[in-house]
């Protein structure tokens, strides 16, 4: 069997600049075959950077080849967290925008090579000097009172009974599911208590509805 090619890091720089053109991303060890490069593959040559093979000198990988020459993040190499900066990067995302970032929002515009997915990941398994446990909307749930859907305040018809009589004394008309907003509790919207009432949720037994509700307590006729 022929000896595999000799490598330069040159020529493996320029594999990994026409990778990021093809994708958007840059190479990984997982990524595969090196595209239009007969026989070559990422893991291949993580290995030859590794162990010094096929000509190259020896001692690094593709992550801090990619990190020294191209200022690709390394995630074994990332910075350490804070609370107050993830904080700081949180209020300029909601001022920027009008909402709270989720772990689905991408890059952290004020932090370059940072993304929310990446933040909730550290917050989550207590990397980067995080003490883990927790999630991005957990976190910005008991920092910045921002609701979360996976952990809304429960309800009761007392409750529900109450935002309705003040709904109509404001109004003159009794709430309907297509109401919206409820003007007395930040967040809450009758479409979401007509579906918590339906389905039993946050707390309500279910199998109901906001016009049954108030049809059999406020004598309310739709």
């Amino acid at each position: 069997m022929p000896e595999p090619p000799r490598l330069t890091i040159k020529q493996v720089l320029a594999w990994a600049d026409a990778h990021h053109r093809r994708t958007g991303q840059w190479p990984m060890v997982r990524s595969g075959p090196v595209h239009g490069v007969l026989g070559e593959n990422w893991r291949k040559i993580d290995n030859a950077l590794i162990y010094g093979l096929r000509g190259l000198p020896p001692g690094s990988s593709l992550p801090q080849r990619l990190t020294r020459h191209r200022g690709v993040r390394n995630k074994k190499d990332a910075p350490p967290l804070t609370v107050t900066k993830i904080l700081a990067w949180a209020d300029a995302h909601h001022r920027r925008t009008g909402k709270w970032p989720t772990a689905q929002s991408g890059p952290v515009q004020d932090a370059p090579g940072e993304t929310w997915s990446g933040i909730n990941g550290a917050l989550n398994q207590g990397t980067r000097g995080l003490p883990g446990g927790e999630s991005l909307a957990r976190f910005l749930g008991e920092r910045r009172k921002v609701r979360n859907r996976k952990n809304l305040p429960r309800l009761t018809i007392k409750l529900i009974l109450q935002w309705a009589d003040a709904h109509t004394a404001r109004t003159g008309d009794w709430p309907i599911q297509k109401s919206g907003p409820i003007r007395d509790a930040p967040g809450e919207t009758w479409t979401a208590i007509d579906k918590a009432l339906r389905n039993g949720t946050r707390g309500l037994r279910g199998g109901t509805s906001l016009r049954i509700l108030l049809d059999q307590r406020r004598r309310f006729r739709n």
